[in-house]
């Protein structure tokens, strides 16, 4: 008799003789190129690679955005869409459950304890001490990096009871946190809030990726071995994309209400346009056969750590790998010390992953 599993994720391979489950591949090649190429960008996005040369391309082009503006606000601004996404896929993919769930949320509140602790006792940061004040230091992660994680630990719920719903409210659902995003777009966009201060750690920003994720799985196998039906659905989410960050950018603040300092020319992750661009990208790398090498490996299994890590070190580090280098490769210094970054918090990261019980990079 044969066995019954569900489809959702893997499928009933049958023998002569009786029925056996084959289960798929559950790593993806694709998924740790993507992991490195993202990571490498937060390290240039907070390392000023990007505000540094749209400033340098300024002077040639004039004031207003320019390519390199454009390059941050939608390449760059996809990472932290396309690691939330990436993080759901994987939940999504092991059939979870309430205990998988309950699980992966304490594990999340270790990780979000201590860099929040962390990062308080170095910076000295102090929560405003009232209840709004209290939720959003909470949804900050202590006012920068780390509101990852208080969005991983709210999403991981919402990701299991997405999955165990019937399809047609997955993707009532997926309507529903679409219109969130859009909603958080038009709120951060009234009285141009977002040139104020900024917006990027809502929660809100990042519902879609659950729905997103749940309503992906099934496919995956799929995506990852039809390479027209691979193509097909870039091509879709690129579009959607580029047409949304079309509309974006057309209704983009004047450029005289922009402090140049700071170049905030539109909402970093309020917008529609980054999250169809990560959802594109990770359909992309499920394309990717080749095998890993040792130093994508490397890297992709430290790319928490460096996430983690990187904001206590990037100064230190950066400022004299500039110094030495700039005067011999100007416009490169940046790019070479990111990477010296990324090779110091990634040794960091391992000796942290034996140091701990728990694994907190």
């Amino acid at each position: 008799m044969e066995k019954e599993i569900d489809n959702r994720t893997f499928d009933l391979q049958k023998t002569d003789n009786t029925a056996s489950i084959k289960p798929p591949k559950m790593h993806f090649d694709g998924f740790d190129y993507l992991r490195v190429f993202f990571m490498m960008m937060v390290l240039l996005g907070h390392s000023g690679f990007f505000y540094e040369m749209a400033l340098t391309r300024e002077k040639s082009v004039g004031m207003g955005h320019n390519l390199w503006d454009y390059l941050y606000f939608e390449m760059q601004s996809s990472a932290v869409p396309s690691f939330i996404l990436l993080s759901m896929v994987l939940f999504a993919i092991k059939k979870p459950n309430w205990a998988s769930n309950w699980d992966r949320v304490k594990k999340l509140g270790y990780l979000y304890a201590f860099w929040v602790g962390a990062w308080i006792i170095a910076t000295e940061v102090r929560p405003e001490f009232t209840f709004l004040g209290l939720i959003v230091f909470f949804l900050r992660g202590g006012g920068w990096l780390f509101y990852t994680f208080a969005t991983l630990i709210l999403l991981t719920p919402l990701c299991w009871i997405a999955y165990i719903l019937p399809k047609r409210a997955q993707w009532c659902g997926l309507f529903l946190a679409t219109c969130a995003v859009i909603g958080t777009y038009l709120w951060t966009y009234q009285g141009y809030r977002w040139i104020k201060s900024p917006y990027y750690w809502l929660p809100s920003c990042f519902v879609m990726m659950p729905f997103i994720a749940v309503i992906l799985t099934p496919h995956i196998f799929r995506l990852k071995d039809a390479s027209a039906k691979r193509y097909f659905w870039i091509f879709i989410m690129l579009s959607i994309g580029g047409l949304a960050a079309l509309i974006e950018w057309y209704y983009s603040v004047p450029s005289e209400l922009v402090d140049p300092s700071k170049r905030n020319w539109v909402p970093k992750h309020a917008r529609l346009s980054v999250q169809f661009f990560a959802i594109a990208m990770l359909i992309a790398s499920l394309g990717i056969q080749k095998p890993v090498n040792g130093i994508i490996r490397f890297f992709a299994r430290n790319s928490l750590g460096v996430y983690c890590l990187h904001p206590f070190m990037l100064s230190a580090i950066l400022l004299p790998v500039k110094t030495i280098l700039q005067p011999w490769v100007f416009g490169f210094a940046t790019p070479i010390g990111c990477i010296v970054v990324a090779i110091v918090c990634s040794f960091l990261a391992e000796f942290l992953r034996l140091a701990f019980k728990q694994r907190l990079v």
